[in-house]
């Protein structure tokens, strides 16, 4: 068949890494209306439909998923090229470029933090300016390039991409899962020390839940920074529930473990908000895709859809 629009293809290419015709928009300076033109085209002449459209947000069809990651290497070796050329012109050094950052404090402790290396790797012209908030921190920084927030999985907000629903699990170390007082089914939790984050209200849920007569939801500590609850766990101290971003590194490790493999969704996200004409910023592009590529890693690792 003949090669497509170039121009259609390039909007695909931005609106899937993106998820988002409008900040795809943003970033190739067209209209919404316009992308979503080009993509409509684009899938005419295809013969399939690239994007299922929702709501507040898109999501890539199954046949897209290959096809955005091909084009998305194609462009990249264009860009690559395009770099080597420019090189044997006046010698110049390569401008840096500074992403500002507003972060989930749980979020970026926890997770974020040991898989920014992977991100300095691909991108070594890009420095990041890391600030962190907690749950109710209004938003963090306004004025950040990126900000990733702990929502509502019910919020609407045409400005929130949400990146991971989440669920909470109860975790332990491993040698709260032998020995005689051995946690084997939620009702042995009356046998242990229960952690809680800023509330005893998580657990209270949990225990109603699961139907787990005979234990005291009020009882155990109450830390008010949910790394602390987390790092009391692995170090024996008792049971703690944890969201899945906070559990997949320790889980993965072997310091923590599932002793129930029960798991329970809540209504929470974490959602990425980005600053009006940030995309136009090629340090904002790539950490958003750089990104949304590790959590879809992360969803495959905890078995999340």
């Amino acid at each position: 068949m003949p090669l497509p629009s170039l121009n259609a293809i390039r909007a695909f290419e931005a609106s899937a890494r993106l998820l988002s015709f409008k900040d795809a928009a943003e970033e190739l300076k067209l209209s919404p209306s316009a992308v979503s033109r080009h993509i409509r085209t684009l899938e005419d002449a295809l013969g399939v439909p690239l994007f299922e459209r929702g709501f507040r947000q898109v999501q890539l069809t199954e046949k897209a998923v290959h096809y955005a990651r091909r084009l998305g290497e194609a462009f990249k070796i264009i860009q690559d090229s395009t770099e080597e050329v420019s090189a044997y012109g006046p010698a110049r050094r390569r401008k840096r470029q500074r992403v500002t950052l507003s972060i989930n404090a749980t979020f970026m402790n926890l997770w974020l933090a040991d898989r920014l290396p992977q991100f300095r790797a691909l991108h070594p012209e890009c420095e990041l300016e890391v600030s962190t908030h907690d749950d109710a921190g209004k938003g963090g920084n306004a004025r950040a390039d990126l900000r990733v927030l702990f929502t509502s999985d019910e919020i609407d907000d045409p400005a929130l991409t949400p990146l991971l629903k989440l669920i909470i699990i109860p975790v332990c170390a491993p040698s709260l899962t032998t020995g005689r007082k051995a946690l084997r089914n939620p009702r042995d939790l009356a046998k242990h020390r229960l952690l809680h984050e800023n509330t005893t209200a998580w657990w209270e849920e949990w225990i109603v839940g699961e139907g787990a007569k005979g234990v005291d939801p009020n009882t155990g500590a109450i830390f008010h920074d949910p790394s602390l609850a987390i790092r009391e766990a692995v170090n024996g101290g008792g049971v703690a529930l944890a969201d899945n971003i906070m559990a997949e590194d320790l889980l993965a490790r072997g310091l923590l473990v599932e002793p129930f493999r029960i798991r329970r969704r809540i209504p929470n996200c974490y959602s990425l908000a980005q600053r009006s004409g940030a995309s136009s910023h090629a340090g904002v592009r790539d950490f958003r895709a750089w990104l949304i590529a590790e959590i879809a890693r992360h969803k495959a690792v905890m078995g999340l859809n």
